[in-house]
């Protein structure tokens, strides 16, 4: 796979600039100051004028996906059939006006390749190993052929795919390798958003599940979706789940983050939006970075301290769930909720 791009200037489109890449990839072709149309018409006859054409004229980015077009000439070992990805981005004059494009593109003929897809696609996707589904997953994000190493970087940072997953933009994006790697010591910006919407993708199939039920009937899927949600957070966050009279979910939200192992809780503030969202219930969360199952005296003197604040209002305070590790721990299951904060 080869990432190119070049520069086209005015509503002819007229090469400008083509990078070492373009040119391995399509040829020289006498390319500069030759309108497009010229260098490559058979390409144009295959539907790919429309696209720099309208965003010449329109101003908007236009992008062109899995493109199947056929060369009339290729540089040697390069296939005459090719499958392209293409944006068109507008550039401009002083005056605001569009002058040229600005074009990037990557060959994706060779997608399908890779020997882990053909292992996934023959034998399924349950039998690759952490790393080689992180690895598959890099690949299809870059086309990149130093996935491997990446994935082994970031598994060895983040210890394990959830970490990978649950780890920030910035963080992805300055793993470490092993000295003696000549692999990048990053991670692509489009490799780590890819895995950021892996895990929003994720998140959102499980908050759908139990969104769609009452909590208390569906307490495990609460707690494996808080689990996947907290476990892997280097920092402490504090949560809220409120509830309507049916103990349907209203919404989750964050109330406070915090330090490695303290987050300031206003008790105020919890109470405020609960009245807001009209909230007959509520489930305090939050999690323990280090992994301890130890509940502070702090985190009893503030779950104290809402539930008589709810109490006040006819508000349940439901339970307080700690993430600890591998466990999602209940105040009621250790007899530490306060008993006037639920009806009985």
């Amino acid at each position: 796979m080869r990432s190119f791009i070049a520069v086209l200037r005015g509503p002819d489109h007229v090469f400008e600039f083509v990078n070492s890449a373009h040119r391995a990839a399509f040829g020289d072709r006498d390319l500069i100051g030759r309108t497009r149309s010229e260098v490559f018409p058979e390409l144009d006859h295959q539907g790919l004028a429309d696209a720099p054409q309208k965003a010449f004229r329109t101003g908007e980015p236009i992008f062109v996906r899995d493109k199947s077009v056929r060369l009339d000439w290729s540089p040697a070992g390069q296939p005459l059939q090719r499958r392209l990805d293409v944006s068109y981005e507008p550039m401009r004059d002083a005056r605001g006006n569009v002058c040229g494009l600005f074009v990037q593109g990557r060959d994706v003929t060779t997608i399908g390749a890779h020997t882990l897809e053909q292992r996934a696609l023959s034998q399924g996707l349950d039998i690759l190993s952490d790393a080689e589904l992180l690895t598959l997953f890099l690949y299809h994000g870059t086309l990149d052929t130093d996935s491997a190493d990446r994935a082994e970087h970031l598994l060895r940072r983040f210890g394990t795919l959830r970490g990978v997953l649950s780890a920030s933009m910035p963080s992805l994006q300055q793993i470490v390798p092993a000295k003696q790697s000549t692999a990048a010591q990053s991670v692509p910006t489009s490799a780590a958003l890819h895995l950021k919407l892996a895990r929003e993708l994720g998140r959102r199939v499980l908050f759908k599940k139990i969104a769609a039920r009452p909590i208390l009937a569906s307490s495990s899927a609460v707690r494996t979706y808080l689990h996947g949600l907290l476990e892997a957070e280097p920092r402490e966050k504090f949560l809220v789940v409120f509830l309507d009279s049916s103990h349907r979910l209203i919404a989750l939200e964050t109330m406070a983050e915090g330090t490695i192992g303290h987050a300031a809780v206003y008790t105020r503030e919890v109470i405020r939006r609960a009245v807001e969202l009209s909230a007959s219930g509520m489930i305090l969360v939050h999690n323990h970075p280090s992994g301890s199952e130890k509940i502070s005296k702090a985190d009893v003197g503030v779950t104290t301290q809402i539930a008589r604040a709810a109490a006040v209002l006819d508000i349940e305070l439901i339970d307080h769930l700690v993430v600890a590790g591998p466990k999602v721990i209940g105040f009621v299951e250790r007899g530490l909720l306060p008993l006037s904060s639920a009806r009985r």
